[in-house]
């Protein structure tokens, strides 16, 4: 005896109306059309290879970006000392006046001993990260794509014993003048230091803009492949709500029919 075989294939229906209605749902709520492998495998595949593509090259533009803090932090500490180093060279410039007293010059000396531990100061709180900038020990390779170049980075020594500051005498006129050299040295240091870290931060400044070129377009091919029709998913899922009531309400009344049908039966002689 085959009793509701309707019955069933309504409760099928129903059951699938359910699942598709809880995919359009979820398709919705988060904006992927491709909330698993099962709607469309290749897509699928494709759509996690660029998700991984997008997300690397997002953490090298971090990591960029992370190297021009560094040598903007080490640019202004340069910039410091090339500041002290030109009021030192004014300092032996007026030391080099043969007319000065002996207490002027140890007045302008003391100043110059003063200016000389403030860049030994600056080098010390030259930091990024907790590594110093500016002592002679930081090298680096910073990224310039997610293919493995490198820029290599590194800053030479400002620490005034490095510069040859710490030795000079400006309390005679002979000291003095030899200080114009060193000081001048030193000077060309700090400008031909300040140059390149500009390049550096030029260069790398490219690189983070091209990535972040990547990133754009390699998120908009996933949003393609991933992305929902909003206005179509909406429509469909609207569509499955009316068609699951509509099943609800036939299987409602099957079922009371096939309840009958089978009592009748039941009762028959």
């Amino acid at each position: 005896m085959r009793i509701g075989n309707n019955y069933l294939n309504q409760t099928n229906s129903l059951s699938n109306l359910s699942n598709l209605l809880l995919q359009r749902s979820q398709q919705l709520a988060s904006g992927n059309r491709l909330i698993n492998a099962s709607i469309n495998p290749a897509g699928f595949t494709i759509a996690q290879r660029l998700n991984t593509e997008f997300r690397s090259a997002y953490q090298a533009v971090r990591n960029i970006y992370d190297g021009i803090g560094a040598l903007n932090v080490a640019d202004q500490g340069v910039s410091s000392i090339q500041d002290t180093i030109s009021r030192m060279r004014e300092l032996a410039i007026r030391a080099s006046n043969d007319t000065l007293t002996e207490e002027g010059r140890s007045a302008i000396q003391e100043e110059f001993n003063q200016l000389s531990q403030g860049i030994r100061d600056v080098v010390r709180d030259s930091q990024y990260n907790n590594q110093q900038l500016l002592n002679g020990e930081f090298s680096a390779r910073l990224p310039l794509d997610v293919n493995g170049n490198k820029l290599e980075v590194e800053i030479r020594d400002f620490r005034p014993e490095a510069l040859n500051l710490d030795n000079i005498d400006l309390t005679t006129q002979e000291g003095a003048e030899n200080a114009l050299e060193v000081l001048d040295n030193a000077l060309q240091e700090t400008n031909s230091t300040r140059t390149q870290l500009g390049s550096y931060i030029n260069r790398l400044g490219v690189a983070a803009e091209n990535l972040l070129n990547q990133t754009e377009n390699t998120q908009s091919a996933e949003d393609r492949i991933t992305g929902t029709d909003m206005a179509r998913t909406m429509a469909e899922y609207l569509r499955n709500q009316n068609l699951m009531q509509t099943t609800s309400l036939i299987l409602g009344q099957t079922g009371q029919l096939n309840a009958t049908s089978v009592l009748n039966i039941l009762q028959s002689p």
